[in-house]
């Protein structure tokens, strides 16, 4: 198994990976440098139109609302992950409830009833939390 990670990522691989590497962080900072002074630019050309305050507001008005959406989708994709443990965590529960229903059933048959309707309510309700994140 070493031997074919040192095969794959010989020196020269390594060499022109850090070389991709750097020169696509530098990409990304001149990238975002033009960015900035775009944007002081249209700053300039909306202060020249309606003066330095107003250009003030509206600039910082548009960055507040972009901010809150970005806020707002990271927290959405958050909550809509998925949740492999969870799931685990509920079929443990759905086979320690079945393993007591069944321990109920044998020791006293009348007791079956009174473990169908938990089971039962149980069910629903975790169909319906289910049915709730659906949507």
């Amino acid at each position: 198994m070493l031997r074919v990670l040192f095969n794959l990522f010989d020196g020269f691989t390594i060499r022109h990976l850090t070389q991709r590497i750097a020169m696509s962080v530098m990409g990304l900072g001149v990238g975002l440098i033009g960015i900035g002074f775009l944007i002081a630019a249209a700053y300039e050309a909306v202060a020249d139109a309606l003066g330095t305050l107003d250009a003030s507001l509206i600039f910082a008005a548009v960055f507040i609302v972009l901010a809150i959406a970005l806020f707002g989708l990271a927290s959405f994709r958050w909550n809509r992950r998925p949740r492999p443990m969870l799931a685990r965590a509920r079929l443990g529960v759905v086979a320690e409830a079945i393993a007591l229903a069944q321990t109920l059933i044998r020791k006293d048959p009348a007791k079956a009833v009174f473990a169908a309707l938990v089971l039962g309510a149980i069910t629903e309700y975790t169909r319906k939390r289910d049915a709730d994140h659906a949507d």
